[in-house]
């Protein structure tokens, strides 16, 4: 099996050209200090892997009192911005380029970290419980909707992040609209029950992602601006409901018109679903012209047939990343690769 796909340079913007198809996908590494910057670690663990295509950062809250897991870092001080750079910096001097991930978890936040109650489009709880790392066992909270005010500011606070993480030198950003996370929650019926402008159709669930989009590309430039979205309704207890593709078709069409640089699939397994009439990657292959992003547990040779046919331009790889820093080398070369492990975790500064 042939892996030459993957090592084709692609176009992804009229300034960025990458030098293959590999991208890093986001991994939550649970490393920020105190003020929640990035520690001295991340820019190691990052300019190790500057030769992919695109790195694209773990998730990077861009407020204060939105924080849900243990040690998760932000881009809304002076203090982050300045350690982001650093990571940018290390990234750069090996040759690579850099997408920082922008974060609000929505009704995934909680007072244990975040010494607030959680926010949302409604007020739809989250039944699963959830273990954090150190053993720390908790409950999910029942979150405070937003009133429309705090949705503006919301809105500004992802375009003002999205300039900070442009100030400190990344190549971009990509918003995080998946994986059950605050933009997800805005559109599928099942976490918003708002029969305001931000509710009630499909039209109206899908203007916070369509303006937060809006507002991050005004900020930075359209071609600065990915995005993550998670067709298939799997994580943090999310449902499917009737009209959720609606306003994911929505969300797409507009999209285009802005021009972002990527769209990226948030999915763990990119399995067949019914309602999406197969899988994720596939769906948004359908309704979105530009450059995908595919990702979901995906081999080296799975990923490399999948450019041949069209299916996604540029393939994300976690796990395998975590695992081997130098996963491109690697592939190049065709050397074994390390296995993953949660043990694989415990190394990281």
């Amino acid at each position: 099996m042939t892996l030459d796909a993957l090592f084709r340079p692609y176009r992804l913007t009229p300034r960025l050209t990458l030098p293959n198809r590999i991208v890093l996908a986001p991994c939550t590494r649970n490393r920020a200090t105190a003020d929640l910057s990035p520690t001295p670690g991340a820019a190691r663990h990052y300019g190790e892997r500057a030769d992919a295509g695109l790195l694209i950062t773990e998730a990077v809250l861009i407020l204060p009192g939105i924080q849900g897991f243990i040690d998760t870092p932000g881009i809304f001080l002076d203090s982050h911005q300045r350690a982001w750079a650093g990571v940018a910096d290390a990234v750069h001097d090996r040759g690579g380029r850099i997408f920082l991930q922008l974060w609000h978890p929505g009704r995934m936040s909680h007072s244990h970290f975040a010494g607030t109650a959680p926010r949302s489009a409604s007020d739809v709880l989250d039944p699963a419980r959830r273990r954090q790392v150190g053993g720390l066992e908790l409950y999910h909270e029942r979150p405070r909707p937003l009133s429309g005010a705090e949705i503006g500011a919301v809105i500004a606070a992802y375009a003002a992040a999205a300039s900070r993480a442009i100030a400190a030198g990344f190549d971009g950003v990509e918003i995080h609209a998946a994986n059950g996370y605050l933009p997800e929650q805005f559109w599928r019926a099942h976490t918003n029950r708002r029969t305001d402008a931000w509710g009630g159709t499909a039209a109206g669930r899908a203007r916070f992602t369509i303006e937060v989009a809006g507002a991050c590309a005004q900020a930075v430039g359209a071609g600065r601006v990915g995005i993550r979205l998670s067709p298939a309704a799997y994580f943090s207890e999310m449902k499917y409901s009737d009209g959720d593709n609606d306003a994911l078709d929505l969300i797409l069409s507009n999209l285009s018109d802005c021009g972002l640089a990527y769209v990226h699939t948030g999915v763990v397994t990119d399995n067949p679903v019914g309602y999406l009439d197969g899988t994720s990657t596939a769906y948004l292959r359908r309704r979105w012209a530009g450059t995908l992003i595919g990702n979901g547990g995906y081999t080296p040779g799975f990923a490399a047939e999948g450019i041949d046919r069209g299916d996604f331009d540029l393939a994300a790889f976690g796990k395998l990343f975590l695992a081997n820093p130098d996963l491109v080398a690697r592939l190049s070369a065709g050397a074994d690769l390390a296995p993953y492990s949660r043990a694989v975790l415990d190394g990281f500064e």
